[in-house]
């Protein structure tokens, strides 16, 4: 394990938060009762960057494949239209890690966020975005009231055990750093307060810092899905009226087929060959991030990019394949989490009765 030492007026509920914390036993649930003073079970900092001397991982997580919001400009929110106004960001995807740090105690929010993008910058990071919290005048990240927070952690599925001792904390800043190689790209964020509301949480003393640190790398997934041949396409349309693909693939928000797609799209031209009679909607199906107005643009044209490759590589008849794009209209399974949206994330074909 590598360490070094790294050389508007407030809500009015915020003056209640000791109290919703007794009322609630947040205190509990935050594991006031544990030893924090060693880092959590099968824990580790990640290869990509040190900790700050002293610091003691309290919350570990990792997955194969997970999101993250990047932020790359101030959380707005609009008290005409009553909305958070739309804000520069990136949703990046890849194996992740995210660790929650306890730094020590005389460490400062500001001396975490410049520790972080100096040891990152060293290693060929460069940042994308910096801002700190404060009233509804002096943020620089948002306009007050968590928005920061909540529209870039909490909406793209931060637990609520750590979610809950980062809100309210006036003193807090947030930087985003890149880094580019041949291998992609790798993302980290950092989010660090002096956690004077909630601050028995994971054993922290009033205004110790808490530096929640996420790293992803951006890379495609591994795939895991099942390849369906053209005699599994007609079997289940023939018994249930639809089949749900999974080999065909788009980059993050675009529409056009990527290129590794192309067994998939084999197994439809065989289907549609082997029965010429056959007509099919073609289905596009997104998962929730983004809004259902911006996931209806996008699945109609991902169907409509689907139907043009039939048409124009395999010479599949344009009155066969019909494009509709749904949104998650049709979710088969949550959207809460991230495996759930991978299996929303999907081109479906049903077949076409006309009687």
């Amino acid at each position: 394990m590598r360490t070094t030492r790294f050389a508007s007026a407030q809500p009015f509920w915020k003056s209640f938060a000791p109290f919703i914390a007794l009322l609630f036993g947040l205190g509990s649930a935050f594991g006031a009762t544990d030893d924090f003073t060693k880092d959590v079970p099968q824990s580790a900092d990640h290869p990509a960057l040190k900790r700050i001397n002293g610091s003691v991982i309290v919350s570990y997580a990792k997955q194969a494949f997970g999101e993250q919001c990047i932020a790359l400009d101030k959380v707005i929110f609009d008290y005409d239209e009553q909305k958070i106004l739309p804000f520069k960001q990136e949703i990046v995807e890849g194996p992740q890690t995210r660790i929650l740090y306890r730094a020590p105690k005389n460490a400062s929010t500001l001396e975490v966020i410049r520790q972080y993008q100096n040891d990152l910058k060293a290693t060929g990071f460069e940042v994308l975005f910096e801002g700190k919290g404060g009233t509804s005048s002096t943020s620089t990240f948002d306009n007050g009231y968590d928005r920061f927070l909540k529209n870039v952690y909490d909406s793209h599925g931060l637990p609520g055990e750590i979610y809950q001792p980062l809100s309210l904390n006036q003193d807090a800043r947030y930087t985003a750093l890149r880094k580019s190689s041949g291998a992609g790209k790798t993302y980290v964020s950092v989010f660090a307060v002096s956690n004077t509301e909630w601050h028995d949480a994971f054993g922290t003393e009033k205004g110790q810092v808490l530096a929640l640190v996420t790293i992803t790398e951006q890379k495609g997934m591994a795939d895991r899905m099942v390849k369906v041949s053209a005699a599994e396409m007609e079997t289940s349309l023939s018994k249930s009226g639809r089949i749900a693909l999974y080999g065909i693939y788009f980059d993050f928000n675009k529409a056009e087929v990527k290129p590794d797609s192309a067994e998939a799209l084999a197994e439809i031209d065989s289907l549609m060959k082997s029965d010429p009679a056959l007509k099919v909607l073609v289905v596009g199906h997104t998962d929730s991030i983004g809004g259902f107005e911006m996931n209806k643009t996008l699945s109609q044209r991902r169907a409509e990019a689907v139907v043009s490759v039939l048409t124009a590589n395999y010479g599949i008849a344009a009155p066969r394949l019909f494009p509709v794009g749904v949104s998650f209209a049709a979710p088969i399974e949550s959207n809460e989490t991230e495996e759930g949206r991978a299996k929303n994330r999907r081109v479906e074909l049903v077949k076409i009765v006309e009687k």
